[in-house]
């Protein structure tokens, strides 16, 4: 954690517009499904009360079983802790997983992050190399892409639709917050040392 930065508001200010952009067009990527990788990661997503998978961990999940049948990648990186009480993310789309029918053997589970950003830096290690398959929804993806690449990975999209994404209110709302977060996100990063 690093010192409070009084000019990062300005920062984000400064970013907000190209970061609104970026998030948008982010939502017009489609899947590529014809290229090979070394691993799916399905990035987290808060879990409803008593660890019940959301609808967008449960889309999440789902697609990226689907992929992982294709045989794209020999593995799949679930990702997420436990927010309040366990279950954790991670172990929730795992089950998910297994129920579509992927094996055990194929499945990792990074279950210490909070945020995308960890989901990435902790699931380094769980992949056997750089390239992967971003699994989340399209508002979420551009932020995702930006972050994988900080973290060594050379992502490729794989957006799914989640009923968030299929309710315009949530759409707008959640691309909007995306957008905010992703000039947080850069606004942050341009105000640390080299």
């Amino acid at each position: 954690m690093h010192r409070w930065d009084p000019d990062l508001f300005f920062r984000f200010a400064r970013h907000l517009p190209a970061a609104m952009a970026e998030v948008r067009a982010g939502s017009r990527l489609s899947a590529d499904q014809g290229l090979n990788a070394d691993a799916i990661v399905i990035l987290g997503c808060r879990l409803l009360p008593g660890g019940v998978a959301s609808g967008s961990l449960r889309a999440r999940a789902e697609a990226g079983a689907t992929l992982f049948h294709t045989g794209v990648a020999p593995i799949i990186v679930t990702t997420g802790a436990s927010h309040e009480q366990p279950p954790g993310e991670a172990i929730v789309a795992a089950a998910i997983l297994r129920d579509h029918g992927v094996p055990e053997h194929a499945i990792r589970m990074e279950e210490k992050s909070r945020n995308t950003e960890g989901n990435f830096a902790f699931s380094r290690g769980l992949c056997p190399g750089p390239c992967v398959y971003v699994v989340t929804e399209p508002f979420h993806m551009a932020r995702a892409l930006r972050i994988a690449r900080v973290h060594g990975f050379d992502p490729i999209p794989h957006p799914v639709i989640s009923p968030a994404w299929l309710r315009p209110w949530d759409r707008a709302r959640l691309t909007a917050r995306d957008a905010v977060s992703l000039a947080w996100w850069l606004g942050d990063r341009a105000g640390r040392p080299r």
